[in-house]
């Protein structure tokens, strides 16, 4: 996947989760924009691939959601699957209502497989719940999106009218 936009969507949807995530020093198993050095040296990316939200709570749970795939592993499952095969994800009581830091997302993929990983309630899970909103609701416009959102739009064009 050498012409595949890895930068681009690194840009552009590190900026969509980041306007959705609050208080991200506060989370305690979740990281945006970097990936946990325990959960790199469990995966081999594929060149170019880039790390965009990272989970890790132990050898046994843990998940990394890339510019390409979706990582992880969860209840004696790995789960290794690329970003445009998840079809729908549940998310459950994300807010973590009773206390719960932890919950299991439900995925439902290509070919009527179904994945599930763990994930931080509370704010946290807002990183991984707008990584899946990414590439349904932005990633079909890529083209469209601006590698840096906040820099400057183009300029109007200039041209000369035909009299004077």
């Amino acid at each position: 996947m050498s012409d595949w936009p890895d930068a681009k969507i690194r840009s552009t949807a590190l900026w969509y989760i980041g306007k959705h995530t609050m208080d991200p020093p506060t989370w305690q198993w979740t990281l945006v924009g970097a990936a946990h050095p325990e959960v790199l040296a469990r995966v081999e990316l594929e060149p170019c691939e880039l790390p965009l939200v990272s989970f890790s709570v132990s050898n046994a749970t843990w998940y990394l959601l890339t510019t390409r795939r979706v990582l992880g592993h969860h209840s004696g499952r790995r789960v290794r699957v690329g970003a445009l095969d998840v079809l729908e994800n549940n998310f459950g009581d994300f807010k973590g209502h009773g206390g719960a830091k932890l919950q299991v997302m439900t995925l439902r993929l290509a070919g009527g497989r179904e994945a599930a990983l763990q994930y931080e309630t509370g704010r946290a899970s807002m990183a991984p719940i707008y990584y899946f909103r990414y590439w349904t609701i932005k990633y079909p416009i890529l083209d469209k999106l601006k590698a840096e959102p906040n820099a400057a739009p183009d300029p109007l064009p200039t041209f000369t009218l035909p009299y004077s």
